[in-house]
């Protein structure tokens, strides 16, 4: 029986090879989650993999950046809580092997994670897989108050926010004379709406705060609506005084700084879904994913 497969499966979990097996696919895995958490989402092959890993692993919202910190808590954990039972039940064993013969089932551990990291990369990233990852419905929602806004629209005419109260409401900002992510802002919000049928994109407006309410009057953001192809009463492109502007956008959590010798102005590229109930129930930025999803979420909202 000593050649036989049950005996050699055996002897690997009573001797000190399975334990320094385990204890170093714990290590790496520890290691590589942790080297997730703070991978930049760069774009790219891994930049795209470690956005997804973050927001199914670590409740990762792409537009805010902020992750669950229980989950990432529990997570983490995990391989440490894993790798001290092994310690504690094979130590024995353990302490009496050399590092020399333990080396080669310690790099086995690296190659398991690695291998099991290409396979899951393989699988999210592989051409038309992306655009099967689900939306996270669930795990992006939130339920903030969205606060009113108020200003004079792109036709001239005086608007709050609270006269679309039942319906939903995708609110951005952009100004007239960027030239650099707002016409990507306009862009990604016309695929997204183009995704609804004629019966849902009834129930869903756009209002476009300007970041720029000194030079942005309405005969300006007229300009824009119509450079841009859109209209009333689907889009509504917002200006104001100055102060109040600056308030608002100050309350949406949409930043913004202008440089002093250009003009400017580098800020937050977001979409905040308002919910028929007047609470912002997700945000979005730029990118593919980041379209569809909006697309998503506008139809579940429109369908509550």
């Amino acid at each position: 029986m000593s050649g036989t497969p049950l005996a050699a499966l055996d002897r690997f979990f009573a001797t000190w090879r399975f334990p320094v097996l385990a204890l170093s696919t714990c290590a790496v895995t520890g290691l590589a989650a942790t080297a997730m958490l703070f991978w930049p989402s760069t774009g790219g092959v891994t930049g795209q993999f470690a956005e997804d890993f973050r927001t199914w692993c670590f409740g990762y919202n792409p537009a805010t950046g902020e992750m669950d910190t229980t989950q990432v808590f529990i997570f983490l954990s995990q391989p440490v809580l894993l790798g001290g039972i092994v310690a504690g039940v094979w130590w024995d064993l353990l302490r009496r092997v050399s590092w020399r013969a333990a080396l080669p089932w310690a790099l086995g551990g690296l190659g398991l994670v690695s291998a099991s990291t290409v396979a899951l990369a393989d699988i999210r990233l592989a051409p038309g897989r992306d655009a099967e990852l689900p939306f996270p419905a669930e795990a992006l929602r939130t339920q903030i108050p969205a606060p009113d806004i108020e200003g004079i629209d792109h036709a001239g005419q005086a608007f709050a926010l609270r006269e679309l109260r039942g319906e939903v409401v995708v609110v951005t900002a952009v100004y007239a004379s960027c030239g650099f992510t707002c016409p990507t802002l306009f862009a990604q919000g016309k695929a997204a709406l183009g995704e609804l049928s004629p019966s849902e994109l009834e129930h869903v407006r756009v209002v476009g705060l300007t970041l720029d309410p000194n030079r942005d009057r309405p005969e300006v953001l007229a300009r824009l609506a119509a450079a841009q192809d859109v209209s009333l009463p689907t889009f509504r492109l917002l200006t104001g005084s100055p102060p109040v502007m600056e308030t608002q956008l100050d309350r949406l959590g949409i930043t913004r700084t202008r440089d002093p010798v250009t003009g400017v102005i580098d800020h937050a590229n977001l979409f905040l879904v308002i919910d028929r109930a007047g609470f912002i129930a997700y945000r979005f930025t730029l990118g593919e994913r980041q379209t569809r999803w909006l697309a998503a979420s506008l139809r579940l909202l429109v369908a509550e």
